[in-house]
């Protein structure tokens, strides 16, 4: 239950773009092939495993259907992820969520280019279908950094659509920073662990930071094209929790960081309960609820 309702042990002076919140990589992708497959349950399965920042990648046939996409791949058609984004809607009380959605985007795999045509239209029409916005997304915020918890509990919002170029109505163009480099992620498990936080602390970000700790498969890497995302998944598990106590240890880092991503969120509860952790040291968490919020986190490591 805890991880269904973490938020509400947080302070309304809580700045969103400081808070440390679990999200979900290529969000879709439940059901894809071994290939392309970095989530092992739905969007509403994530959020009831803490997950409150999803990564939606849509992509559309030449007939304009709408599916979610993973390169190459084709996933879900993209209803079935806004029915999932609705049972988040129907039952998220005082939640509130970020979804970052885009158009594929193009990609280049060896001399190879490839490029994706979305369906600008048909997303529009989901997100009133599926997810009330007149009601629930936030469009309009003032300074992102200057927003609390508490302004978005006031206000009655429950989700905000980020695109850079909003494409879709009721999408905006907040500053979401989501910083990767394929030779970076593609890098040993061992030495990904030890170099990742190097390089998110290379630049200065303003709004949502989202930092990625999983591995990605890729050409002309250390682990090219010889391991999946969920042997990823494997290697790197056994250092999440020391990328994270990293985090931890460094002031700059801790207070840059907000959205931490990952591959197969809902395998267990580890890696949503350590991100949380990080809201103790950052003082996020209600000063009357610090112990129950200690005790809810530590006891499922």
């Amino acid at each position: 239950m805890f991880l269904k309702n973490w938020m509400s042990y947080i302070s309304d002076d809580a700045k969103i773009t400081k808070l440390a919140m679990p999200g979900s990589h290529n969000s879709g992708t439940m059901g894809m092939s071994k290939l392309a497959k970095c989530q092992n349950g739905s969007l509403y399965e994530q959020y009831a495993h803490g997950v409150r920042a999803f990564d939606i990648r849509l992509k559309a046939d030449k007939k304009g259907r709408l599916f979610i996409g993973h390169g190459i791949m084709t996933g879900m058609p993209a209803e079935l992820a806004f029915e999932s984004l609705k049972m988040i809607l129907n039952e998220c009380g005082d939640e509130f969520f970020v979804i970052s959605m885009i158009t594929y985007m193009n990609q280049k795999i060896g001399p190879f280019k490839l490029s994706y045509n979305g369906n600008s239209a048909e997303t529009s029409r989901l997100i009133r279908e599926y997810l009330s916005p007149e009601k629930y997304a936030l469009t309009d915020y003032g300074d992102i950094n200057e927003l609390t918890l508490g302004d978005i509990r006031k206000s009655g919002k429950k989700y905000i659509i980020i695109n850079g170029n909003k494409e879709y109505d009721y999408s905006v163009d907040c500053p979401y920073h989501d910083p990767w480099n394929s030779y970076v992620y593609g890098y040993k498990p061992e030495k990904f662990a030890k170099e990742i936080l190097k390089y998110i602390t290379e630049k200065e970000y303003d709004g949502f930071v989202r930092f990625q700790t999983q591995q990605t498969p890729n050409p002309g890497t250390e682990n090219g094209w010889t391991k999946w995302p969920d042997d990823l998944d494997d290697m790197i598990r056994p250092y999440f929790n020391q990328i994270i106590d990293d985090v931890a240890a460094d002031p700059e880092k801790l207070e840059k960081i907000n959205i931490i991503g990952g591959d197969f969120m809902c395998r267990d509860n580890m890696k949503a309960n350590k991100i949380l952790s990080l809201n103790l040291l950052k003082g996020m968490v209600k000063e009357e609820l610090k112990n129950e919020y200690k005790e809810a986190i530590s006891s499922r490591y």
